[in-house]
């Protein structure tokens, strides 16, 4: 075999390892498990004797993570500023050639966080070749210290949003209690009455948004919306979704068609708020002056809800997200409040908790229709 044809046979090798190193990657269970791989497959297509892989602290001085080939002394005392010395002061260390070291950045968002190094005998006649396979190996790197990073953000994010809307919860109720009994109260005059409405209006609001954020942490970070499912009469939620909207919405009559049997296992208040919600957003969306229907159907293992609406449709591109959280949805210029926009993602988890399912079609024809599957789950037998 020719020399040229050797050193093709063995480039095609490196890159075979360093695509089983990325599936590699893909299985590592921690965060050390991906820099041990890192060094030990960086030796091992470098064909190096010593490989290391340091990342820069808070100070930005940089500590040894994971090491190949040598033992724990090294390590326990390492601490350098990230410099163009570094090499030099480790091939001084290790005493080896300067040329024997080859190093490069591990990148995280535009940030140098760390170094990778392969120490050989003497240096390669390939070192363009190698710089490019040890680059890749330090961007798997940094690929995990960016997943680690923004994990550690999404879960304090979540943390904090649940802390502070359970702290929330108490002083918000207290605030809309004592708004109501001013508005009973028989000697207050017309403005401060109205005062007092409105503090009702918005501490009823805010209770509602912290209830929703208390809803997105228990769905992030647990295994979705707690139920209490108990037998129910879901003519009876209906009716009160009906006779709630005509009062406070009489320019949008609610027609409902509730028809077949409507008994069964579901926790009544979280139907309850998923009907609040999908009603509400036919509100909030529909055509003005226009009516809404409710559709009830009780099938034999299942209840079918179709809440519909006329209007503009929802364009098609945000179909594929209308139940994300955080979605505004359609812009509503009529609406003086802007929610969280969890409504929709909240009625998606309430489904979804008992065991079914919710979906939409949009069209300018046919109008807005979102349909909720119900399980009837297993009714406890009369005694």
């Amino acid at each position: 075999m020719s020399v040229e044809s050797s050193t093709q046979e063995d480039r095609l090798q490196q890159i075979r390892k360093l695509t089983e190193a990325s599936r590699s990657y893909t299985y590592a269970a921690s965060l050390d498990e991906v820099f041990r791989l890192t060094v030990d497959i960086a030796a091992e297509l470098l064909a190096a004797e010593k490989s290391l892989l340091m990342t820069a602290e808070d100070d930005g001085m940089l500590v040894l993570r994971s090491a190949h080939g040598m033992g724990a002394g090294p390590a326990t005392d390492f601490r350098e500023p990230m410099s163009e010395t570094l090499l030099p002061t480790l091939a001084a260390r290790f005493d080896v050639p300067p040329e024997g070291l080859l190093g490069v950045p591990v990148v995280v968002s535009g940030t140098i966080r760390g170094v990778l190094v392969v120490i050989r005998s003497a240096a390669s006649p390939r070192v363009a070749e190698d710089e490019w396979l040890l680059s890749a190996l330090a961007d798997q790197t940094a690929f995990a210290l960016e997943k680690r990073h923004l994990d550690e953000i999404g879960a304090f994010r979540e943390e904090l949003i649940g802390i502070i809307s359970h702290d929330l919860r108490d002083p918000l109720n207290t605030i809309g209690l004592a708004a109501q009994l001013l508005v009973q109260y028989e000697n207050l005059g017309e403005a401060e009455t109205e005062l007092a409405r409105k503090i009702t209006r918005s501490a009823s609001l805010a209770t509602r948004l912290v209830a929703q954020l208390l809803d997105l942490t228990r769905a992030r970070l647990g295994s979705g919306l707690p139920i209490d499912p108990r037998l129910i009469d879901m003519n009876d939620v209906c009716r009160q979704i009906i006779d709630e909207t005509e009062l406070a919405h009489p320019d949008r009559p609610l027609r409902a068609d509730l028809v077949g049997e409507l008994t069964g296992m579901w926790d009544r208040d979280r139907v309850y708020q998923m009907l609040v919600n999908l009603v509400g957003n036919a509100v909030r969306h529909g055509e003005l002056h226009s009516s809404i229907t409710l559709r009830v159907e009780g099938g034999e293992s299942e209840m079918v809800i179709d809440v519909i609406n006329r209007g503009d449709p929802i364009p098609p591109a945000m179909l594929p997200t209308i139940f994300d959280a955080f979605r505004q949805g359609r812009t509503d210029v009529r609406s003086r409040t802007r929610g969280l926009g969890l409504g929709l993602f909240i009625s998606q988890q309430i489904a979804r908790a008992h065991g079914g399912s919710i979906a939409v079609t949009s069209s300018e024809r046919e109008g807005t229709q979102f349909r909720v599957r119900l399980p009837r789950g297993e009714i406890p037998a009369a005694r």
